[in-house]
């Protein structure tokens, strides 16, 4: 599935459910994508309305939609970083060269390339390539 996100909007959705529990709020939002207050406010609000984040009391959360988002996001990135990998390329070069585009790429195109690549389990970093 596509999501029509940006760059920016995929960078927020994971460092929110990355924050191990720890609730985010706007100003946690700013200095982790190292971005302005204003910048982290708009793209609060554009997460809300497209329903991939709430707010109750302040704190940021990913809703069923936004978790659904992430995980296709995160499969996509360890996916493509599998391929890179076997192709030759550093793991840690992988991974940034991934960011750019995981969250451009179709559930479709990335369960094909899973099943090419064998069903990895884990990435080149020893995560997990499908999230629960």
């Amino acid at each position: 599935m596509e999501y029509n996100i940006t760059r920016k909007e995929r960078d927020c959705i994971v460092a929110i459910h990355d924050s191990s529990g720890f609730p985010l709020r706007l100003f946690n939002i700013a200095e982790i994508l190292n971005i302005k207050r204003p910048t982290a406010y708009e793209l609060i609000k554009r997460l809300e309305s497209k329903e991939i984040i709430e707010r109750k009391n302040g704190v940021i959360y990913l809703t069923p939609y936004g978790n659904t988002i992430y995980s296709e996001i995160i499969m996509a990135h360890r996916t493509l970083e599998v391929m890179l990998t076997k192709s030759g390329v550093n793991s840690e070069r992988a991974c940034e060269q991934i960011e750019k585009i995981d969250y451009l790429m179709d559930d479709t195109s990335i369960q094909k390339l899973f099943i090419s690549l064998g069903n990895p389990q884990t990435c080149p970093h020893g995560k997990p390539v499908k999230s629960n």
